[in-house]
């Protein structure tokens, strides 16, 4: 068995391999089809991917996903990664093959000692409970939801619907102007207007966000580089579907997010509404309340049906619930490797400061 780089010879059995995942009922998670990563290596300064595989007699029995970036760590630049992201092997549906999947988290921490893992299917997934077993620090990612439409959110509560004894009962509620005698009032906190901050839209990012990382980043125990040119590398002007807002104050920059807005269809959690998201956000803690307050309006303006937003930091989680956002049941969790973890410390202290997001995980458009 030989863990080696994912190239283009391997694409017919990394697509064998996706098969039989299919057929087992697993096809939610599959290997890149493609050999060349999403994020391919530009220079030392952008984030970039690596894909590896795990072959076995000229057979793909695994596979896992590095992404790598720049963070600062109490203040100091370093490279971390995030993986090993999938993850996948035959042991989810061969027991031989069972010890894959431990095999290739141990080689990923040999290619790089400090790791997080974020997303995983939450804190009870099959990769989150590895991660905890092999001496990971997991913890769950709260996660905010505002509701713009009660009556599509009710109709389009998915999981829930899937309850015969629940379905009855909300279709009865999405009937009557109940749902928002039930939303509106758990939603009435909204943050002071500050009429010196200001919104607009943005193609891309210039160099302000450069002024806004150098103010931040030392107000954050671990938090992803995020200036000009890593943002506009990560939410490039070619992919329309990016929402990108710029906060102001008295003509100064202090904040920015970057947003979603897809119409959802048979989403296993959000059926078809329109969903906004706020995935990706920089500013001082202080000012955190100013960019959730436009970016949600922004979105309330784009007509979605839902906004949510999953954020780690204390006071990113304040401003959301500032703003009239209510926590939910997180799919989210966060898994720093014993390396990483050791460099928090004491853990207790930093755990609610890290600004992480979904923009540091396995892609902003994963809801």
């Amino acid at each position: 068995m030989e863990i080696r780089a994912y190239t283009q010879e391997l694409e017919g059995e990394v697509a064998a391999f996706n098969q039989r995942l299919r057929s087992a009922g697993i096809g939610q998670w599959q290997l890149p089809g493609s050999h060349t990563p999403r994020l391919p290596r530009t220079d030392s300064t952008t984030p970039y991917q690596e894909y590896f595989v795990t072959v076995h007699e000229s057979t793909v029995i695994g596979g896992y996903i590095l992404t790598h970036r720049r963070f600062a760590l109490r203040g100091e630049m370093l490279p971390i990664a995030c993986g090993p992201q999938l993850n996948l092997s035959e042991g989810l549906i061969d027991q031989r093959y069972s010890m894959v999947g431990v095999i290739q988290l141990q080689e990923a921490l040999r290619r790089q000692p400090l790791m997080y893992g974020l997303g995983m299917a939450g804190t009870n997934g099959p990769l989150s409970r590895l991660f905890a077993a092999m001496g990971w620090t997991v913890f769950s990612v709260p996660l905010f939801f505002r509701v713009i439409s009660p009556n599509k959110f009710f109709a389009n509560l998915t999981y829930l619907r899937s309850h015969p004894g629940i379905r009855p009962g909300l279709d009865l509620l999405t009937r009557t102007p109940l749902p928002r005698a039930v939303i509106r009032p758990l939603q009435m906190r909204l943050s002071r207007h500050d009429r010196s901050v200001s919104a607009e839209s943005c193609d891309e990012f210039g160099h302000w966000v450069d002024t806004i990382w150098r103010s931040c980043r030392n107000r954050y125990p671990l938090i992803a580089e995020r200036d000009c040119k890593v943002l506009n590398y990560l939410y490039p002007h070619s992919e329309p579907r990016f929402l990108r807002l710029k906060v102001s104050r008295a003509g100064s920059e202090v904040g920015w997010a970057v947003m979603l807005a897809p119409r959802l269809s048979d989403h296993q959690y959000f059926g078809n509404m329109l969903v906004g998201s706020i995935v990706d956000c920089m500013a001082s803690p202080e000012d955190a309340h100013c960019v959730i307050r436009h970016a949600t309006r922004f979105l309330e303006e784009c007509g979605v049906d839902l906004i949510v937003s999953t954020q780690a930091s204390n006071a990113w989680c304040r401003a959301l619930f500032r703003n009239g956002y209510i926590p939910g049941p997180s799919n989210v969790a966060l898994a720093l490797s014993p390396r990483l973890a050791e460099r928090l410390q004491p853990f207790g202290e930093f755990k609610r400061n890290l600004h992480v997001n979904r923009g540091d995980g396995e892609g902003p458009t994963v809801l």
